[in-house]
């Protein structure tokens, strides 16, 4: 591959991250950036009336299609480009169409476009997108490292997670989306098994609810674990990353491919709680299907046992093919903590 036309954009964050601002677009976006080197900046670039509604092929590559064009609108172009999801592909495209080389374009996750509009796409092997500028990845890309984990083990809310010391169990919740709903039957068994594995190991439950978890679980976990484990409130510091970083083992819920990855970035045992499908959850299964023959997960009936596996970390693979296109392999800056 030719690497790409540099430009010196002056005043303009040399890479721009495109999205709808959900946490596990923006981990895998953030991650990436971070590995190139870049200095980034993150946009909630949303759909319009009646783009939002509309199937990905009719929508028009314009700012005009966004409900804040303002977000996208500038005179010279960022030398990178990220996008995720539905909500980034349009403005990402609106971009490419008016800066053509003067811009690198990388989607994450399937565009439902065609491929080729973007420079390079990333998509996790178990979908079924293939291309000549598609390269796969094991899950999900996203920001954590070791460094990043050894950092937040360090942290003074790591000292909130085992105050005497106990064995840590991040318990990692997601929410109800197109495929799971979250039914009381599964939260009911959900529960039951963390009970029972609060009475049979000597350990410390860390509960961490995402932003998609509903409110009425979160006031539910916290009556029924709260009192001999931690549930975070979901307010102050976010203890995820100290969580991992502590952890012998990880329960997740398995309706998030980037939270499952993200416990994977530990190395420790993932145990993945099987949900009930509310529709077809096809890419779902084979998403949870590779991770178990990588050996990587396995579901979760309330007891812990332990294993190892080959830790998925293709995000370097991925910030090096970038940095070879933009010309910033020996020239990347470290963004500021």
């Amino acid at each position: 591959m030719n690497p790409i036309q540099i430009n010196d954009p002056s005043g303009i964050v040399p890479c721009w991250c495109l999205s709808k601002g959900m946490a596990g677009m923006i981990s895998q976006m953030t991650g990436l950036a971070q590995a190139v080197g870049l200095p980034y900046e993150c946009k909630s670039t949303r759909l319009g009336f009646p783009w939002r509604w509309v199937p990905m092929a009719l929508i028009p590559r314009s700012s005009g299609s966004l409900s804040d064009p303002s977000l996208i609108a500038t005179d010279e172009p960022p030398q990178l480009i990220l996008s995720c999801g539905r909500h980034g592909v349009i403005p990402a495209l609106a971009l490419k169409r008016r800066f053509g080389s003067r811009t690198l374009t990388v989607q994450i996750q399937d565009p439902k476009v065609d491929p080729s509009l973007f420079d390079i796409v990333v998509v996790p092997e178990h979908d079924y997108l293939r291309g000549k500028n598609v390269f796969l990845t094991t899950g999900a890309i996203h920001h954590i490292t070791s460094a990043r984990l050894e950092e937040a083990r360090r942290a003074s809310i790591a000292k909130e997670l085992s105050p005497a010391g106990q064995t840590v169990v991040p318990v990692l919740i997601g929410g109800p989306n197109g495929y799971y709903s979250f039914s009381k039957s599964d939260v009911r068994r959900f529960f039951d098994k963390l009970n029972i594995l609060g009475e049979t190991h000597h350990m410390r439950l860390v509960v961490l609810p995402s932003n998609r978890t509903p409110a009425e679980l979160c006031t539910e976990l916290a009556r029924t674990f709260g009192e001999k484990h931690y549930v975070w409130n979901r307010e102050g510091t976010n203890p995820y990353l100290s969580a991992l970083s502590l952890a012998s083992h990880v329960i997740v819920t398995g309706d998030s491919v980037s939270m499952i990855t993200e416990a994977a970035a530990t190395g420790k045992p993932v145990f993945v709680e099987t949900l009930t499908e509310r529709s077809r959850a096809v890419r779902f299964r084979r998403f949870h299907e590779s991770f178990q023959q990588k050996g990587i997960t396995r579901e979760f009936t309330g007891r812990l046992t332990d294993w190892t596996y080959r830790i998925p970390n293709d995000t370097p693979r991925v910030a090096h093919l970038i940095q070879e296109r933009i010309g910033c392999h020996e020239h990347a800056v470290t963004r500021a903590a």
